[in-house]
């Protein structure tokens, strides 16, 4: 029998193993580079008597930078990682928005059915001092007219972070009272906390679930987002979590948040974790196609560059979808430049404030070193207005004023010749003149309307009460009315 001529085998190929290995290098090499420029815009931040930051970048998909600067816990000592988790104030907004959508996208989820355009009066029984419309749409856009939260707070006397301020306090006291807005709906925009502590109570009333554990069920779990959470009240306990900061002339001093509430703020979580989010918007596995383009869709002309719970802007010419947040001892952003596959998540345990760098410079600085060019800085505080002249008799101005919509009292006295503004909690507030029957109140009145229009009305001869509106380009209070008693 004959045997079978064995096939002599063919010499193997030799694959081109050294161009790939210099490609290797090159990217290696030029990641490394890129690593190093990061490290400096944060190294000054990276010791352990000071707190700092948390930094992820993304790019083409792929993770390329993390790293912790500075310390989470000064007590212990505690170091910063890339899976520490932070109080992320604002970036909350975004998941709040997404919990709406997934409602609005899938009717099994909720009780009624609603859309962007569902007439929110019939859900939130406190908006029955209003008289306007306003839809779901309006308040995620916050063109709603609904005014800030904690501009209230601050305006009726309450000092953000040491004095508690929960769900009830807005709902029940600052929403339920409210009888005017700062603007027609769907007519301006205005950046109001408000608006997402009332989408927060929706998804509660249609879906059955604290908002906290539908974001945790149907966003963090299904993204596999496990350090992440939103906490209900302020003093729960939460793993891993760094400690907020503020500087003193003697260093640093403890400063968290006082929030019982949710909807715009407490979201606990790590640069790992917002990572994974980010991801979602390529992927699109959890909310899909149509909630992630509607989140990122504007709605102009009243909001040009706000969609749901993100602004949408345009940076040296490319398109940029981000978020801050800021609250108390901690600050947060998260960039994406989507046409270019680049993100970068910031998260901060220091109340950044000038002449500290802000958390828009800082990831735009990040960003810069991979995208190979320069960023402008974030815009700075407005400027002093021009101040008129004295008025020629302040005496008349003199007086207790009364706001229904706050339940506070303001008084108005006379020192040596100035006139100040007096109310509980805080000290005296100079009014400066602006005009006639005008005056200007600087950012001593509040921490977030740092100018403040005052104009004094006059019927027959007679100061009968004053308005009140924000001066500056945010324009978050407006056609606030105080009467004279």
């Amino acid at each position: 029998m004959k045997t079978a001529k064995k096939k002599p085998k063919k010499p193997k190929k030799k694959l081109p193993q050294k161009p790939i290995l210099k490609k290797k290098k090159a990217v290696t090499k030029k990641q490394n580079s890129q690593s190093k420029q990061v490290d400096q815009i944060f190294e000054k931040w990276n010791t352990p008597d000071s707190p700092g930051f948390a930094i992820a970048v993304r790019h083409n998909g792929a993770i390329v930078y993390r790293r912790g600067f500075g310390t989470a816990d000064l007590d212990h000592g505690i170091p910063i990682l890339p899976d520490t988790v932070f109080h992320a104030a604002s970036l909350t907004k975004q998941f709040t928005a997404m919990a709406i959508m997934l409602l609005i996208n899938n009717p099994k989820l909720a009780n009624p059915a609603i859309s962007l355009n569902t007439e929110v009066h019939a859900l939130i029984p406190q908006l029955s001092g209003i008289d306007k419309n306003i839809t779901i749409g309006q308040l995620l856009h916050h063109t709603s007219g609904v005014r800030d939260q904690w501009v209230l707070a601050t305006m009726a006397g309450w000092r953000l972070s040491d004095d508690v301020i929960t769900r009830k306090d807005v709902m029940d006291r600052f929403v339920a009272l409210s009888e005017s807005l700062n603007f027609d709906p769907g007519n301006k925009f205005s950046y109001s906390n408000t608006n997402y502590t009332i989408a927060g109570d929706i998804v509660k009333k249609v879906s059955g679930m604290k908002l906290s554990a539908f974001c945790d069920k149907y966003i963090f779990k299904p993204l596999n987002m496990s350090r992440t959470r939103i906490i209900d009240t302020h003093g729960e306990i939460v793993q891993h979590r760094a400690y907020g900061y503020r500087p003193t002339s003697a260093g640093w001093e403890v400063r968290m948040p006082n929030y019982d509430l949710t909807g715009p703020t407490n979201l606990q979580t790590t640069v790992d974790d917002l990572m994974r989010w980010d991801g979602n918007f390529d992927s699109m596995s959890v909310g899909g196609a149509a909630a992630l383009t509607a989140m990122q869709t504007p709605a102009p002309p009243a909001a040009p560059i706000y969609g749901l719970g993100l602004f949408i802007d345009e940076d040296n010419g490319r398109r940029i979808v981000e978020h801050d947040g800021r609250d108390a001892g901690y600050r947060s952003h998260l960039i994406r430049f989507p046409d270019q596959k680049l993100s970068v998540a910031l998260l901060c345990n220091i109340a950044l404030d000038d002449p500290l760098p802000s958390t828009g410079t800082l990831v735009r600085q990040v960003a810069a070193i991979y995208l190979g060019s320069g960023f402008v800085t974030m815009g700075t505080m407005p400027v002093l207005p021009p101040v008129a002249a004295a008025p020629l008799d302040p005496a008349q101005y003199v007086g207790k004023y009364y706001s229904k919509e706050i339940d506070a009292t303001y008084t108005v006295v006379l020192k040596g010749t100035s006139l100040q503004v007096t109310r509980e909690k805080y000290p005296p507030t100079t009014l400066l003149p602006a005009g006639p029957n005008g005056f200007f109140m600087m950012k001593d009145f509040s921490i977030v309307l740092p100018q403040v229009l005052v104009q004094f009305n006059i019927a027959q001869g007679a100061v009968i009460g004053f308005r009140m509106d924000d001066s500056t380009l945010a324009g978050r209070l407006g056609n606030f009315h105080f009467k004279k008693v």
